[in-house]
């Protein structure tokens, strides 16, 4: 039986999850140290964005208060948005 609280949980462990990885993946060139060439700022993020998914799905899946996931997730999600919005607008 799909309940409320099951129902949220799956929405954010699904689609804010992946919103908040990519936001993570897009950010991470901004806070990580580039190499010589540059081409850590590419490779890096792409590398790490089944690990930002995993953590941020399994975490909306397992906490135990929903609110404090979302609490979570929004943090992360404004602070990565802030880095993006910082990068592009130098």
């Amino acid at each position: 039986m799909l309940t409320r609280n099951l129902v949220g949980r799956w929405v954010l462990a699904g689609p804010i999850a992946f919103v908040t990885a990519v936001l993570a993946m897009a950010a991470t060139p901004v806070w990580a140290p580039g190499g010589a060439s540059a081409l850590d700022n590419i490779v890096v993020p792409v590398v790490l964005f089944p690990a930002y998914w995993a953590l941020t799905f399994f975490y909306g899946l397992l906490e135990e208060k929903i609110w404090r996931a979302s609490a979570v997730f929004f943090v992360l999600i404004a602070l990565n948005g802030a880095f993006v919005v910082q990068a592009f607008l130098g």
